[in-house]
């Protein structure tokens, strides 16, 4: 098996369980804050990706100030993301998530400087309408609720990350880039969280905790990193448009969530969105 197909896998089922934990988080917010939620599940990837921190430290020393840059993106995306899900549904946030997909390109527009193609002004478009559908917004209301605001945020940070990941992962190692953004990110959550970091919870709640940490999140990140090293970003991101999906049949079949239809319009809208960029090319000026 190449190291293409391996890669497609792993982002593949990288990619379901990420949809997976949107009803996972939703469900620890009921007993768990948001910036606690995000400092457990950094503990937890801290914990394991420590010895690879502590390996590769020596040698990847001149990286840590971008790597710096990209783990506060990658703490404000989940803080942003964990937060805005106390205030909306686990299946919108999953699918207003999903515009990282049609934002991703855009900044890699504007950070390598080339004409965005039509088809890519079009995605964001077609997004934007589908974001109002799905988050209800009226000509007579044209305001997004807080929850739906902070996750469209997330998805722009995620958009930064994917971008920056990218463009890192060509000079250093994958595994010290995945490492060092889960130690960074659990430091940069304690001045929030370390008076309550071990606060007794249900054993449900830590495992729940654990698995976003481990699962969802070390070994998640890890397998995203090594496998942007393999795959065509066309490809990656077809994948990554099943996340929003994946979220959406969780949510169903764990919380009985359902969209309504304008909803689903939303959802539907913000899918093709997510199509239309991943088959936009930029254009040089």
């Amino acid at each position: 098996m190449s190291k293409e197909t391996k890669s497609i896998i792993i982002v593949s089922i990288g990619t379901a369980i990420w949809g997976g934990t949107f009803p996972l988080v939703k469900f620890l917010l009921n007993y768990v804050s948001a910036d606690m939620i995000v400092a457990y599940r950094f503990l937890f990837s801290a914990i394991f990706a420590l010895p690879l921190f502590v390996i590769g430290l020596k040698k990847n020393k001149k990286s840590l100030l971008k790597l710096l840059l990209l783990s506060i993106i990658l703490y404000a995306a989940y803080l942003t993301q964990t937060e805005g899900m106390k205030f909306t549904t686990s299946s919108k946030s999953g699918f207003i998530t999903g515009l990282y997909v049609v934002f991703t390109p855009i900044v890699a527009v504007i950070m390598i400087k080339e004409k965005p193609p039509f088809k890519l002004i079009l995605s964001l478009i077609i997004s934007l309408i589908g974001l109002a559908l799905l988050s209800g917004i009226t000509f007579n209301n044209f305001s997004l609720n807080k929850g739906d605001l902070l996750i469209v945020l997330c998805a722009l940070l995620w958009a930064f990350q994917i971008v920056l990941t990218n463009i890192y992962a060509k000079n250093t190692d994958a595994n010290f880039i995945t490492a060092a953004q889960m130690v960074i990110v659990f430091l940069l959550s304690l001045p929030l969280s370390e008076r309550s970091l071990f606060m007794p919870h249900p054993l449900i709640v830590w495992l729940g905790l654990a698995f976003l940490g481990i699962f969802a999140g070390y070994l998640a990140i890890l397998a995203e990193t090594y496998s942007l090293k393999y795959i065509d970003p066309d490809r990656a991101a077809i994948i990554f448009t099943l996340e929003p999906v994946f979220a959406g049949l969780a949510s169903f079949v764990f919380l009985g969530e359902t969209l309504t239809r304008k909803g689903i319009v939303g959802a539907v809208f913000i899918l093709v969105s997510m199509w239309i960029a991943i088959s936009a090319k930029p254009q040089t000026e």
